[in-house]
């Protein structure tokens, strides 16, 4: 998870604080400005040993394209960091370290605004990437403005201060009027998707075009990949804008259909990230160009030689693919037979299945010992992996309609479901545990665990969560001693936050040693595991809410682990250390997971799961939730729409309907006073319709309590 302990993934989150603002693409020249100032630090997190981001190095995300090469990094202050071996820092020397504001143009654009004040006028700093075609070549380039405001009643002047290499679009005077504003734009080359042709000339660059018509198509493209996938309404915007703005940087991190895990620090392929990457992007909505992104999973896990887990768990990914998509065709190529680089890099699917039941060797018939979680130990996420890899290859075996397979896939299933219980059920036994602990024969007193801020404690819920996603397969989720999945999570969650209380504050799950353990680019996907539990099920939600308002490295960019906030001239709560990567494409894509289950989930009996894990926060008169464009089964995509007056709260659907809906807010837990369709189970708060019911009104029977 931290990726800290093996010396071939260190990519270290070291920033440095002081960078000569020199260099430039090929042919580029000096701009017009008559002074240069150094510009805010920037530097990528590529390199050799592990050193924690602080200081000024910490505030940091990305600016690209989709499938560019190697995005560039982007930096408090307006300055952005450009590699593919122009390895340059770019910015303004008028930024003062004053007060600072850093947003997403529009909420959520991958164009990044950074504003404060000067001399009385109001700067602002946007970067953003653009892809440009130049002489039949494809190139991104970041464009940039420095726009002043005088709001004042007196002339004010306010140098841009650019960096050389940095290529004038206009010719603009440091003098501002009063009421006026002007802008000062400026190109610059950054990425060639991989090509080797010649950098364009500066020339080139200044006749490309204006900032606002790339500005414009800037917009429109992400506008257009983002109208593709599930879109939402919430009552916290900052959840909707974070859930686009992530969409875009996990593409932007991506280098062609290679799904890399950080444009800043591991800034390559890690099997159980690209599996968690590729999830999300099915969960959303996201097809273009789905063979080829399996084909290139398949191959990192083909060629896995760092986490066993992403193997297990590549069924289950092509379970979510068949589920949303009907592509049966697709998955008869690869069921049983490798992909074009053959066997040994492209594995099948069954082959992939069939690696589960040879890994069986821990005691008592479990995983064997493993570094997935960067420690060596016999970890309770492997085991939930497996268990997951297995209930999606019975679907698949299912759909192919292999039934010997799906025989095999059902025996190894409850086979190593009895084993987990059974081992788990004898460490909690032995050590009198009123949790889950990481380790299947250890408890947390004993192994990687110890430390309560260490976010480890969780892990078994993080790592795909089986609970969940298991139960959508329609396989068995029993937990150890006879319990349900949904006690044992509540009992581990209670426990975990309780050796927290004091040192954390509610809703972080900790983060990870050499990192920080203040919170962690994952919190939202281990508040998911919540969803399966009876007392936790909005837990995914508010952990998203936490890293929005306590743990921005960037806007809505997270460190794969930080410490507490620190100072900083971004006005806000924002982390003081890191290490990692940021914006970091995994954590993004399982938080995201987690929050479109938190409001629908499709299972694979045609039954659909609306609300779930809704806070009852909101759930007052006057409220919106709405969910649209959600791919359900078959290509089909549906919309839920929750609306509150008073006690009363409606769901509205629209599409095609495979099954029975089941309503389930927390707030209807024993407080369902009536409904107008439907049959309710209190205990659970749910109200089940049938698939041509596609409006129920529920009556609570008082206002539910806060989250």
């Amino acid at each position: 998870m931290a990726k800290l302990v093996q010396s071939w993934r260190l990519a270290a989150a070291t920033v440095a604080v002081t960078l000569a603002a020199s260099g430039a693409a090929v042919g580029a020249v000096a701009p017009a400005s008559a002074s240069s100032g150094a510009p805010y630090p920037c530097t990528t997190s590529n390199n050799a040993d592990f050193q924690s981001a602080t200081g000024a190095g910490v505030d940091v995300s990305a600016i690209g394209w989709l499938g560019n090469n190697e995005g560039a990094v982007a930096c408090l202050g307006g300055s952005f960091f450009v590699q593919n071996g122009i390895d340059t820092t770019y910015g303004f020397g008028a930024y003062n370290n004053s007060p600072t504001t850093w947003t997403n143009a529009d909420g959520y654009l991958p164009a990044l605004v950074t504003s404060f004040t000067s001399d009385g006028a109001k700067v602002s700093i946007t970067n953003f990437g653009d892809r440009v075609v130049i002489g039949g070549n494809p190139y991104v380039l970041i464009y940039s403005r420095v726009a002043v405001h005088n709001p004042t009643s007196q002339t004010v002047t306010v140098d841009p201060q650019p960096s050389a290499g940095l290529v004038p679009l206009d010719s603009a005077p440091d003098q501002v009027s009063p009421g006026a504003t002007v802008d000062h734009d400026y190109v610059v080359a950054a990425d060639r998707f991989g090509g080797t042709y010649a950098w364009p000339t500066a020339a080139q660059l200044a006749a490309a075009g204006s900032y606002n018509g790339h500005f414009g198509h800037m917009r429109a493209f992400w506008d257009t990949q983002l109208a593709g996938i599930t879109q939402l309404a919430l009552p916290d915007q900052q959840l909707v804008d974070a859930y686009k703005a992530g969409f875009a940087y996990t593409q932007i991190d991506r280098s062609g259909n290679a799904l890399d895990t950080g444009t800043n620090g591991y800034h390559a392929e890690y099997e159980h990230d690209v599996i968690g990457v590729l999830a999300n992007m099915f969960n959303e909505g996201y097809f273009t160009d789905a063979h080829a992104l399996l084909d290139e999973t398949d191959h990192v896990v083909g060629t896995n030689t760092q986490y066993s887990d992403g193997t297990w768990v590549y069924p289950w990914l092509w379970a979510l693919y068949v589920e949303k998509t009907g592509d049966t065709k697709f998955l008869a190529q690869r069921f049983s037979s490798p992909g074009p680089q053959g066997a040994s890099a492209q594995p099948s699917i069954q082959a992939t299945a069939q690696i589960i039941a040879a890994d069986r060797t821990g005691p008592g018939g479990i995983i064997g010992e493993t570094n997935d979680i960067d420690a060596n130990g016999y970890w309770v996420s492997d085991n939930y992996e497996a268990l997951l890899g297995l209930a999606g290859y019975e679907y698949l075996a299912k759909v192919m309609g292999n039934t010997a397979q799906a025989q095999w896939a059902d025996g190894e299933y409850n086979s190593l479901l009895q084993a987990v219980n059974s081992t788990l059920s004898s460490t909690i036994s032995t050590n009198n545990l009123n949790y889950i602990p990481c380790s299947m024969v250890q408890p947390n007193t004993a192994n990687r665990c110890s430390n309560p801020e260490d976010a480890n404690w969780a892990a078994p819920g993080v790592y795909f969560n089986w609970a969940w996603n298991a139960s959508m397969l329609g396989a068995p989720t029993t937990s150890p001693e006879g319990g349900t999945a949904a006690d044992w999570i509540d009992k581990t969650l209670s426990y975990g936050f309780g050796r927290e209380r004091g040192l954390l504050p509610a809703n972080t799950f900790g983060g990870y040693p050499g990192e920080g353990f203040w919170s962690t680019a994952y919190n939202g996907a281990y508040g998911a595991w919540g969803l399966a539990s009876n007392n936790y099920r909005d837990e995914g939600i508010l952990s998203l809410e936490f890293l929005i308002n306590n743990d921005q490295a960037g806007p809505y960019s997270w460190w794969e682990g930080c410490t507490p906030p620190g100072p900083t001239p971004w006005v806000g709560n924002h982390p003081a250390s890191c290490g990692g990567s940021s914006p970091h494409s995994w954590g993004i894509a399982m938080g995201d997971l987690g929050l479109l289950d938190s409001l629908v989930s499709q299972a694979t009996d045609g039954s659909l799961i609306v609300g779930r894990g809704v806070p009852n926060s909101w759930v007052g008169s006057g409220q919106h939730i709405a969910v649209s464009s959600f791919p359900t089964s078959e290509g089909h995509r549906i919309g839920a729409t929750i609306t509150t007056q008073g006690d009363s709260v409606t769901l509205k659907l629209t599409g095609m309907l495979s099954g029975p809906v089941s309503f389930e807010l927390p707030a209807f837990v024993n407080n369902i006073a009536s409904t107008s369709a439907g049959a309710v189970d209190s205990r659970v708060g749910a109200v089940t319709i049938s698939a041509n019911t596609h409006s129920v009104t529920v009556v609570m029977a008082h206002a539910p309590a806060s989250s």
